[in-house]
This record gives C-alpha cells, structure tokens and sequence, in this order.
C-alpha cells in the first residue's frame, strides 16, 4: 500500500520517464518487431509470385521467330509485326499489315543454332512436324532460355483457341476477341442455307489433298469442314488418318472409284503439298467417268485458303461455295 507502481521495475530509475513516453517507446518496440518478423516473408511471397508470372507478362512485347505461316499471318493480323524478328520461307499472306513491311530474316530448320542465338528471341513458334524432324536443334535452343511453342491446329473446334494462345504470347489478347469476332461474322453470312434440309440434296464433292496417292481429308479436318459449310456433302467421308494427329487420309484409287457416280465436284488443293495443274488432274483416265469431269467441275483452290488455321479460312469458304453451287 501506497508505494508507486513502475513499468519495468520498482526501483526508481535514475532518468525516470513520463507514462507517455513509457507508451510510446513500447509501441516503437512492438512495431519494429512486426516489421522484422513479416518483411522477409513479404519479400519471400514476391518472389514467388515473379517466378509463377508468365514469361509474357514479365516481357511485353517478346521477339518472336516463326516457322509455320499461318502462325505468322496470325500474328500481322493481331498487330505484332514488330515482334517478329524471323519468319519461314513459305510465306505467301498479303494483306494491309504487309504493306511497306522490311520482312525478316527467313529461317527453316535445316538453319544452324547460332542463326537463330543471333536475334536473341524470346520464342521460336513451330509445328509438331518441327520438332519430330530436328528434336536436337530446338532442344539446344530451350536450354539457352529461349521458349518453344510447338502447336497445330487440325480440327474446327480448336480454332479459337489456337488464336488466343498466341495472343497470349505477345500479349494481343484484346485483338485475338476482335479477330474472332470479325471472323464469326464472316463465316456465319458465308454458310450455306439448304432451301430443303430433309431432301438432303447437297452436291457429292471429293477434295484431294494429294493427287499422286490419291490421298483426301480426314472427315474431321478443318479442310472438310470448310466443305460442310459450303454446302457440299464429302464424299470420303470414310477416310481414315495416314497417322495420327494428321489431317491427310490415304484414299486410292479403287475406293474413289467405287463412289465415282456421287463425284459431282472435284476440288483439289493447290500448294507445296500437291503442286500438280489443273491440266494433269482432267487428264488423269481413272477420273473420267465422275459426272465432275465429264461436265467440266473440276477446280484448284490454294492450300493456304483451306488447311492453315488463319483468319483466311473465310476466303476459302467463299471459293468452295462458288465452286459447288456457283448458282449462289
């Protein structure tokens, strides 16, 4: 009883300080306390979240080199034509975005490492075909830190995908929405209407891909689907992939011969796959009791317009219908 209460101890201190003080020196001690205690883990969390951060978003605009052109036609048509700092050598898009355009360096892969080291990309876009066939090249590339995105894009359904995926990459998601859009748009008022659904009267149409093996479309290709939209009715619709993963389909001769009656219209693709004329496929004898050469409905249609998965599938689409109902 009545002996004076201290903060720290009861004997008298030789500096004695104010209770403010007292206070105020103890919430100093207790923040800097907090501070030591929760920095490191704050910065260890920053850290982390970095190493997780895409590699786009940590670079906004990533040099790219491109082995497959309907990667980089995509990539003018998004508006990234200045992250390109290489391209293939079967380039064949032109559009606005090519327009005074200083083209890159071409590139295959037959190409040494230090042709591509030299331009210091960031990704190098290729097909799966790319890799399978010089697994050493790209290889050594990844381990020097560059990315390599290897894609294809075979079915309809996984065209939107294939598009914001590379959007991803340079970082154009919001051009990828406004493509996809614009294209809908394009193909819905292309899409043929069938005056009589039930008669079910669409034109037989046979699409090469390969005149010399006789070879078609898998029924579910991109190819074959443009087809659909365009009002013919796919007359291998049998077919079968050479190997999986692919689009093209051994046929022969003696199947398509067995249909030759429903051949009303022939179609072939025209391009570095099939560089056969027009004028040896009406020549070729076993086609010539197809209703489609004996009146004349034989076409070419470049490969470019029906097999890449690009905003120029809508161009392809309006060839096909004016090839099997030029009516319309």
């Amino acid at each position: 009883m009545g002996k004076k209460a201290f903060l720290f101890s009861e004997k008298k201190s030789p500096f004695p300080l104010p209770a403010w003080a007292c206070f105020f020196l103890t919430f100093l001690l207790t923040l800097a306390l907090s501070l030591a205690y929760f920095s490191p883990n704050l910065l260890a969390q920053d850290s982390q979240d970095q190493l997780k951060a895409p590699n786009h978003l940590a670079k906004a605009k990533p040099r790219l080199i491109s082995l497959y052109a309907a990667d980089t036609e995509i990539l003018l048509r998004l508006g990234a034509r200045d992250q390109l700092v290489g391209i293939s050598r079967q380039e064949t898009y032109e559009g606005p975005e090519t327009k005074d355009w200083q083209r890159p360096p071409s590139f295959s892969i037959h190409d040494d490492v230090e042709k591509f080291l030299a331009l210091a990309p960031d990704y190098v876009l290729i097909r799966p075909m790319h890799l399978a066939a010089s697994p050493a090249l790209f290889q050594t590339l990844e381990k020097t830190g560059i990315k390599i995105w290897s894609r294809q894009c075979t079915q309809a359904k996984d065209l939107y995908d294939f598009w914001r995926e590379l959007g991803e990459i340079t970082g154009k998601q919001d051009q990828v929405q406004t493509m996809i859009e614009d294209f809908q748009t394009k193909i819905a008022a292309l899409t043929y209407q069938d005056p009589d659904p039930a008669q079910n009267q669409r034109p037989g149409v046979f699409l090469e891909a390969i005149h010399k093996e006789v070879k078609t479309f898998t029924p579910d290709s991109i190819p074959v689907w443009l087809l659909s939209l365009a009002g013919g009715r796919n007359v291998a619709d049998d077919s079968r992939p050479t190997r999986p993963g692919q689009i093209v389909a051994n046929y022969g001769p003696e199947r398509l011969l067995e249909k030759a009656d429903q051949v009303e219209v022939f179609v072939s693709q025209e391009g570095p796959m099939n560089k056969v004329d027009l004028k040896t496929i009406k020549e070729s004898k076993i086609y010539s009791v197809m209703p489609a050469f004996k009146n004349n409905r034989v076409y070419r249609i470049p490969e470019e317009l029906i097999s890449r998965p690009s905003p120029s599938l809508v161009e392809g689409l309006e060839l096909l219908k004016a090839m099997i109902h030029p009516q319309n």
